[in-house]
Formats: C-alpha cells, structure tokens, sequence
C-alpha cells in the first residue's frame, strides 16, 4: 500500500486535496465520502481556496458523510456541519448532491439502507476520503466490526468518545449512538485516502500497515486494498 509521508498536517490536508481535485478534473460528477474532525481540516480549507478561485467547478459531484453522530435533539448532523461549514457551503455544490445522514431518522437502519441504494444508483464511490481512529476505526466502525459491514448504526467506543470530547469544535457530551458506512461499503470505493497526522497516531498507523488484518482493528482492512493509499505526517509515520 503506498504511504506518502509528508512535513507535517497541513502538508497532509494539501496532498489530501490535490487528490480530490485530480479525481474532480478526470470525472466532474466524482461520487465522495468525507469525514469531519480535526484531521481534514486542513484540506478543507485547501479545497475552499480552488472553490474561491473557480478554477474547477465542484457542481456536479456528490457528497457523502462517512459516519454522523446522533445526537439528541440536534436539528443537523454534528459532523455534517462541520462538512457544510468548512466547504461545501463554499463549493457550490447543490443541496440535491448532498448525501448526509440522518441521525434523527425514526428507522436509522432504514435511513443507512438508503443511502447505501444512493451510492448504488450513482454507479458506486470514486473515493472515500478517511481518518485513522487511536483505536483503529475507521469511520465509526469500531473494532470488532466485520470487514463486510454496510451502512449501519452502532455504538462508540469510549476511547472514541474521550477523543471526540479533546476536540476544541465539541459541542459538549457527545452520544455514543452513531451511524456509519460501513467497511465493506468504504472497501468498494475506486479509491480509499486515509488522512493520518501526529504522534498518537503511530501505533495504530504501524498496526494497520502492518498488524494481522481482522476486526480487532478495522483499518487493518486497508491491506487488502489495491486502491488504498495513507498520507501521514512525519509524526505519525515515526520518521520525525
């Protein structure tokens, strides 16, 4: 699996955009998922620079979340705002091309259901964008999850919760309900880009890379994956 080891986070958020924007100029109507969370940050705000510049058109793509807590009574997806806010806004990308799940669905299986048939009819993803959990999730797919899964709700580790609550965009208690694409829906991706930055993350990117491949660390998935490629900071790749 090819490994980009880069200066530092913002170098990463850089590559991380000029992927997409590579795959946006061979294929307009690109069909992605994105997280949220600290580690995209930076090619968020990368991609709004190319928006402001209109040197491509992000019109036509479709956009999914990879996962979305759910929260009670919140009236838009946690990290879907994130998304909203940090860039899509600012893409013009329509309201029609905008795939987010739906955390106060009645059914939430049924509202995961949909949106694996979503992807489905628009011929699957191009690219699945990613961050690398402390405990090797990927997404919200906890350890322990199979590597077949789709589109599902589950529920957080709290390792996953003590992390998501040092994040300074927290709203504050956070639910551990969640729903998530799962692994086996992220592994048909044409490509996966998994986004890894700092030092905390070196174990687990080393166990992934690395480690047995099975449930107990779902981003060990990754090694099957012809189409996946890591970009890590010298922090987290341990050349620092």
């Amino acid at each position: 699996m090819p490994v980009d080891v880069l200066p530092d986070a913002e170098a990463v958020g850089a590559a991380a955009a000029r992927h997409w924007l590579d795959c946006l100029a061979r294929r307009p109507g690109l069909v992605v998922a994105v997280p949220a969370g600290r580690t995209p940050r930076p090619m968020y705000r990368h991609l709004r620079v190319e928006a402001a510049g209109r040197r491509l058109s992000f019109a036509a793509c479709h956009v999914f979340g990879v996962d979305e807590l759910c929260l009670p009574g919140a009236r838009e997806g946690y990290f879907w705002r994130q998304i909203r806010e940090a860039f899509l806004d600012r893409a013009g990308i329509p309201p029609s091309h905008r795939h987010p799940f739906d955390p106060a669905a009645t059914d939430l299986q049924a509202m995961c259901d949909g949106l694996e048939a979503r992807i489905r009819e628009l011929g699957g993803l191009d690219l699945a964008i990613l961050g690398l959990g402390p405990n090797g999730h990927l997404a919200a797919n906890e350890p322990g999850s199979p590597l077949d899964s789709r589109a599902r709700p589950v529920r957080l580790d709290p390792a996953t919760l003590a992390h998501l609550a040092t994040d300074p965009a927290a709203p504050g208690p956070v639910s551990d309900r969640a729903v998530t694409l799962g692994l086996g829906t992220l592994a048909e991706a044409r490509q996966v880009l998994v986004l890894v930055t700092g030092a905390g993350k070196r174990e687990i990117l080393r166990r992934a890379l690395a480690g047995p491949v099975g449930p107990e660390c779902p981003a060990s998935l990754l090694q099957r994956l012809p189409a996946a490629r890591v970009l890590a900071d010298r922090a987290a790749a341990g050349s620092d």
